[in-house]
């Protein structure tokens, strides 16, 4: 997939802010919608450079909005969001990643016996036990 096609997939997808008119150099075109996704009530996005566009359009592809919150992680350092959801899709990408990367043939990788955890215990908010009677 080239950057062009990369760029027209991933707009397709809503997944940019989009250009308005104070864009003067493109670049909100190409800056992934994070708001409220690493943290609470936060403006942010991703720019996306062109020649990672092929890469994130394809991580969408296999994984939806999860494969971009991995690789959002990845490139801000193995930034953490203030979500246990959001750091459990992170989790999932990573290791699904890692297991492509030791089998990249799909028809062996279905017969390669791995398991992993995802997420964990401390991150569980418990609800209070509903009032008795």
């Amino acid at each position: 997939m080239t950057p062009d096609e990369a760029k027209k997939f991933l707009t397709a997808a809503d997944l940019f802010f989009g250009a308005d008119e104070d864009d003067h150099d493109g670049k909100w075109e190409q800056t992934i919608n994070l708001s409220d996704t690493f943290a609470w009530a936060c403006a942010d996005g991703e720019y996306v450079p062109d020649d990672e566009l092929p890469l994130v359009a394809k991580l969408f592809g296999r994984y939806g909005f999860c494969g971009v919150l991995w690789w959002v992680s990845v490139r801000r350092g193995g930034d953490r969001a203030e979500f246990a959801d959001v750091n459990r899709f992170i989790e999932f990408v990573a290791n699904e990643e890692a297991i492509r990367a030791e089998e990249p043939r799909d028809t062996k990788r279905a017969y390669l016996k791995r398991s992993y955890v995802i997420g964990h215990m401390d991150d569980i908010i418990l609800a209070d036990p509903p009032p008795a009677g």
